[in-house]
């Protein structure tokens, strides 16, 4: 709902949330579950006790800072939060420096947020050193994250148990294929495969589980350009057998579960 009001800066004001909308900017994409329901039943016996920041743009009102605060503020029943109104262009940097110093965000998350603000103001790490007050070992090693492969980056986003200290060793790899390769390494030590019964065998389906993420490592990994025609075309044969083995298996397994998407 667009607004025809003013604010002035720094002022609290008591707004409604259906008003507020998330910023697309916002560095944080996760938000931990349990800590979530905690926070609701802490501001639903006393309230928000720690205004959000905003800003209008167009007539709109976007959340700068406090988005985890009007998630908890709406699951309790609230109606309207306490917010301070900020009237500038470096809003992204009030966004990022809040979620860190509040320890929200996942080492992605932070990498992310570092390499758009260096973007969007064109700044330098010497400016992210001034304006974050971190050393620069921190923000050199944080910025390397933002190098990790889109695919690995997707996955880490939401997930705060993958170390920071894992991926920047990760990130210390010269090739993308070589950071997949890594990564995949890395993320089937945190899963190892679970074995049943005294004699430590795999089910069935456990055995066919790992064997898709071994398949799928490895077709992530293949170097295309060395491959001979005959190989090239050995190989499409092979992921056409395999994409209707996937079909069917999926069109089968679907319908043991009547009513469900699982596209």
């Amino acid at each position: 709902m667009a607004t025809t009001e003013t604010y002035a800066p720094n002022r609290l004001y008591t707004i409604p949330l259906a008003e507020l909308m998330p910023d697309p900017n916002q560095p944080r994409k996760y938000f931990d579950p349990v800590a979530l329901e905690e926070l609701t039943a802490s501001v639903a016996q006393n309230g928000v006790m720690s205004p959000i920041f905003f800003r209008v743009e167009n007539g709109l009102k976007y959340i700068v800072a406090g988005e985890r605060r009007c998630a908890a503020a709406r699951k309790a029943g609230l109606a309207n939060i306490p917010a301070i109104y900020v009237e500038t262009q470096n809003y992204t940097e009030i966004s990022l420096i809040e979620n860190m110093v509040r320890s929200d965000l996942t080492p992605v998350e932070e990498a992310e947020a570092l390499d758009r603000l260096m973007q969007d103001h064109k700044y330098q790490p010497n400016d992210l050193i001034r304006i974050l007050s971190k050393s620069q070992p921190y923000i050199s090693e944080t910025l390397s994250l933002a190098r990790l492969p889109k695919e690995v980056r997707d996955e880490c986003r939401q997930n705060p148990a993958v170390s920071k200290k894992a991926l920047l060793e990760i990130a210390k790899k010269k090739q993308e294929r070589s950071m997949l390769k890594a990564y995949w390494e890395y993320k089937a030590k945190l899963n190892p495969q679970k074995k049943t019964g005294a004699g430590a065998k795999l089910t069935k389906a456990q055995g066919a589980f790992n064997a898709m993420d071994a398949t799928q490592r490895k077709i992530r990994t293949l170097d295309m350009q060395i491959l001979t025609p005959e190989e090239k075309q050995n190989f499409i044969i092979a992921m056409n057998n395999l994409k209707r083995v996937i079909e069917n298996t999926l069109a089968a397994a679907t319908k043991e579960i009547p009513g469900k998407n699982l596209a």
